[in-house]
Formats: structure tokens, sequence, C-alpha cells
């Protein structure tokens, strides 16, 4: 069970992953050697990971989607576990409004048909597919801010995170990684809060070159850090999944006011939908949220289904349900990230 300072840790970790622990102490009040020690503890322990991976976008001409594959309900964790294992998935849940998986997927444009009916439709107990295109995120899961920080101990680890370069990379005029920094990508995917030494080591570059790409490549959207955690370690144990209808004039405003909840892991415009997940502390507290939406200009409906499964989370494939653990803490030192 994690107490108040190991909650405040994680959350300071979603906000940025590899801010290094010095930073997170100044912003908690703490003595660093403590937020160190807990933090390591923390990693270690795969209560949370920090996870970097490059942008899709970044490395190929792909879409981004959300997949609803519908199964039989003794068919859904073989459907889920065989997703998890898919590249193309970042991450896939299972959803209690019907028999069903959602997934983030990204696809080049002539694989989209092979995937679903080639190889996805073959798996036993498929009953349907329904593949739409995200247009839009309004808040990417890094985004999150549970109620354990203030906005401004959030804003003091780090900028919001541009949740537009997840959908849009190439549309906004961002560049595909080249080599060298294709390798800076692989250096951060096996250690997240890779320091800046060893990166610097690994790409045979100097410091203040290896930190300057880094730096641009976070801030370009070309690479993502992500914190990965179960909510409810941290005292938000009722996850869902809103799709939010709006009027057409309606829908950006809705979109920003629902990515500036606390309550919002993240928020997509998809086909013109506004789809949603929550973390909550309880299904009254979802009940709330859901009637704050509700009753926001222009919003003509909320539905919900709850989260009962998950496969992956951030590129991390769960095994049984959990969060894998690991053995030794990534990045291990007070210097990780800088």
């Amino acid at each position: 069970m994690l107490d108040d300072l190991d909650r405040q840790i994680v959350a300071a970790l979603v906000r940025n992953g590899r801010a290094p622990w010095r930073l997170i102490a100044e912003v908690l009040g703490q003595q660093e050697r403590t937020v160190a020690r807990r933090g390591n503890r923390l990693l270690a322990s795969g209560a949370v990971r920090v996870q970097s991976f490059p942008s899709p976008a970044a490395l190929a001409p792909v879409d981004l989607y959300m997949l609803r594959v519908t199964a039989a309900p003794c068919a859904i964790t073989t459907a889920g576990t065989w997703l998890a294992g898919r590249p193309e998935t970042h991450w896939i849940s299972a959803l209690s409004g019907s028999s069903e998986c959602i997934v983030e997927l990204f696809l080049e444009r002539d694989a989209v048909g092979a995937f679903l009916y080639g190889e996805l439709a073959a798996l036993e107990g498929v009953r349907d597919l329904s593949l739409e295109p995200i247009f839009e995120y309004y808040r990417t899961v890094s985004g999150w801010r549970p109620d354990v920080l203030t906005l401004e101990q959030y804003e003091a680890l780090s900028p919001s995170e541009h949740p537009q370069f997840a959908a849009q990379y190439m549309e906004l005029g961002m560049q595909p990684l080249d080599e060298p920094n294709r390798a800076l990508a692989e250096l951060l995917r096996a250690n997240g809060r890779i320091t800046i030494e060893e990166l610097a080591a690994g790409l045979g570059v100097s410091k203040a070159t290896a930190s300057r790409r880094l730096e641009t490549l976070i801030a370009d959207g070309a690479v993502y850090v992500r914190a990965v955690l179960d909510p409810a370690s941290i005292g938000y144990p009722v996850e869902g999944l809103l799709t939010v209808r709006a009027e057409a004039s309606a829908l950006d405003a809705a979109g920003r006011y629902i990515a500036d909840l606390p309550a919002t892991r993240w928020a997509a415009n998809v086909s013109g939908r506004i789809l949603v997940q929550t973390a909550t502390r309880s299904l009254a507290e979802l009940h709330a949220v859901m009637q704050g939406i509700a009753a926001h200009p222009g919003v003509t409906g909320v539905d919900l289904s709850l989260f009962t499964g998950i496969f992956k989370r951030s590129t991390v494939a769960y095994l049984n349900g959990k969060l894998p653990q690991v053995g030794v803490a990534a990045g291990a030192g007070a210097g990780a990230g800088k």
C-alpha cells in the first residue's frame, strides 16, 4: 500500500517520467535522498515504470485509429492478449458495456484490411470489428492530473505535453526520425530514465548534444515518455470510458473542457465524438464527473462503459491482468533524466 509521499512521487512521474529526483524533491518539499530512495523502490517494485518509445508516426506513415473488437465473453482474454502482443497497439482494455476490447492502433493505410480481416477476424470467438479514426487528442495520458498534487506543482515539474502531435504528427510538419535519433529512441526504449551521461556514452556524443537532442525529440512529439501504472495504486480504482456526443459547433469546446478535468486521463475526438478515459476514487465521483460533462453547453449525451481488464498500457503488455514487475529500478540515481 502506497503512503502519501509514495503517491505524490508517482503523480510527479506521471507528469514528467524523466524528472530528476532533485526536482521532484523540490516540488514536494522533501529531502532529495528520501525521494530518490522512495522513487527507486517504487520503480523496482513495478508499482510504476517509466516507458519511453518513439511516436509511430515518426517512424512510418501511419494513421491513428480506435479499434473495438467484440467477442464471445470467453474469447475476450484471448483477443486482448493477442492484440497486446502486436507492435501496432499501444493500449488495450476490456469494457463492461458489452463484450469487447478497445484498442489504440497505429497502421499504415494499406495494411488496415489485412490486419482486420486477414488476421484479427480469424481469431476464434471474434464476432465484430469497428475501426474509427482518431482525429485529435485533447489530452494524452501524461496530462492526467490526479488530485494528489496541485496544479502549480504539476506545472513546476513540466509544461503540458502538446496532445496534437499524437494524431497529427506529419500534418503539423514534423519530420521522421533519422538514423541517429532512432538510435537515441532505442536507448530510451530500453531504459526510460537513462541518464544523460549513459545516453551520451551510448550514442558517442557529448552530454550537451545528447541532452539537446532528447529535449527536442520530446518537445516535438517524436518521443513519448510515459509513467505506466494502475491508477488504483494511487487511490483511483474506478476506470471508465465515456462516449460524449455534442453538437458539431460545440465539440472542440467540450473536448477542451473535458481535457481539463482532474478525472480525465485522456480525451480524443474519434469520428466526431469525444472518447474519454476517466479514473476516479468511486462510482459516485464518476457520476458527478458525468453530470458535469452532460451539463456543459452543446453536450447532447454521455455514455459509460467501465474498464474491466487491462491488456496493455503505453506499449507495456500486462501479464494476467497485472502490470509486470521488474527486477531493478530504471534509471536509478538522483541524476536520472538530466
